[in-house]
């Protein structure tokens, strides 16, 4: 049975504000061995699968600086207002970054993105119904264009390779196996 690490102490190594880098010392419960390990800590990440009423799937593509490429992925963003639930934040980044709103919100689950390195969660939501009520709302160092999907072209488009976020396939897979896709 795998059973937790001890912690034998932390200290944050880096801050940018955005994430800070721990490095944490634990002890090994089958060993009593100590080591070394670098954690990056966040905040919980949002993300959602908006489909309109006429059952179309609402994307977004935008600029991404550690691919240095444009990417075609779901509606998300950092939950990191102060007392916001989670599915309020999710309808407000959906808005935000879309202009869709008015879908019902359904929790699909929650991901851990990199538990080897990322102490973070991604909450996954399905958005059924959106539709536009209002125009975007980016944030000055966004530049995200609306892309509106027939769903039936999402395989095709990651087999092409158009859609190769891994949090986006992930998202999609869940949303496919709950049968929403």
């Amino acid at each position: 049975m795998i059973r937790p690490w001890p912690l034998a102490g932390s200290e944050q190594v880096f801050s940018a504000g955005l994430f800070r880098v721990t490095c944490d010392r634990a002890r090994s419960p089958r060993t009593g061995e100590e080591r070394n390990f670098h954690v990056i800590h966040m905040v919980d990440w949002l993300m959602v699968v908006p489909l309109t009423i006429d059952g179309g799937l609402v994307m977004v593509r935008q600029y991404r600086h550690g691919s240095r490429a444009a990417s075609l992925e779901v509606p998300g963003g950092l939950h990191d207002a102060a007392g916001e639930s989670a599915e309020t934040g999710t309808a407000r980044e959906l808005a935000e970054e879309t202009g869709y709103a008015n879908g019902e919100l359904v929790l699909l689950g929650d991901l851990r993105p990199q538990p080897a390195l990322l102490s973070n969660t991604a909450h996954i939501y399905l958005a059924k119904g959106v539709q536009p009520v209002a125009g975007q709302e980016q944030d000055a160092g966004e530049d995200i264009e609306v892309v509106l999907i027939d769903r039936r072209e999402i395989p095709a488009r990651i087999a092409r390779g158009e859609i190769n976020n891994a949090m986006t396939l992930s998202a999609l897979a869940m949303a496919h196996f709950a049968g929403h896709l």
